[in-house]
This record gives C-alpha cells, structure tokens and sequence, in this order.
C-alpha cells in the first residue's frame, strides 16, 4: 500500500472497513463470541460514528460512498447507538447477547451491507471511480454466508 495515499484512496480504503464492520455486524453473536464486545462496536464506531470530530457521520461519509449507502449505513449507526445506550454492560458477552439488540441489529447490516456489496469492494492500492475489488468482496460475500 503507498505510503502517501491521496484522499481518494483513504476513501476507498474506509468505504471498504466500512463494509468489513458490516459484515461482523451482521453476524451477530457468533461475532461476539470470537471478539469482545466492546471490540464488536469499536470496529463499527472506527469508521462510523455521529459524535467523531474528525469526520462526524453522515457528514463526513467517504465520497466513495452513494445517498443509498450512507443511508443504510446511518441506519446501521441508529440502531447501533440505541443498543450501546440501552445495554447496561456492553463490555459483558452474556449481557450483550441476552440483550436481543443483536438480533436487531443483524438484518439492518446486512441488508446495508449487501446494498454496498451491489456496487463492489474498492481497490486498496489504485485510484478508480468504480469498485473493481473482486477477491475483498468475495471475502465479503463468504462471510456473510
């Protein structure tokens, strides 16, 4: 990867952790279970979070991004938000997964998800107005079935 990547590639990249967070997301306990569940946030918060100074969502959504995707993906970031703010403990795997936020929150990433996947994974390494990144998207794709 170049040490100095221009913005457009940055938004690549991000548009691309954006789906990666929204494929554990979709996945749901069993996600919980292999990470913890404060990790199980976090990756979504790294890249998607309403209250980040640096590039608060939606506003500050990579331009690699359509409408429909940021969309999605603030609908994701809603229900995200109300299962940290309703679950007592979220640092706590039983009280995580007991919580049925999971359950919630699964279908509405996964539906985000396979929104962006329509369109493709970004390369990583080159500039392009259209995803062109097969082998990333596979990934994608086998995960999230």
């Amino acid at each position: 990867m170049s040490e100095n990547p221009s913005e457009r590639l940055v938004e690549q990249r991000i548009r691309n952790r954006i789906m990666d967070s929204m494929c554990w997301l979709a996945e749901g306990a069993e996600a919980v279970r292999r990470m913890s569940p404060q990790e199980f946030f976090e990756m979504f918060f790294d890249w998607v979070d309403d209250e980040r100074s640096e590039w608060p969502w939606p506003k500050g959504a990579p331009e690699t991004m359509t409408p429909a995707e940021v969309d999605a993906v603030s609908k994701v970031l809603a229900v995200v938000n109300a299962a940290v703010a309703d679950i007592d403990d979220s640092h706590d795997e039983v009280a995580v997964i007991a919580s049925g936020w999971l359950e919630r929150i699964s279908p509405v990433a996964k539906t985000a998800l396979e929104l962006m996947l329509a369109r493709g994974c970004f390369d990583e390494d080159f500039e392009e107005s259209e995803p062109s990144n097969r082998t990333f998207e596979a990934l994608l794709r086998a995960h999230l079935n």
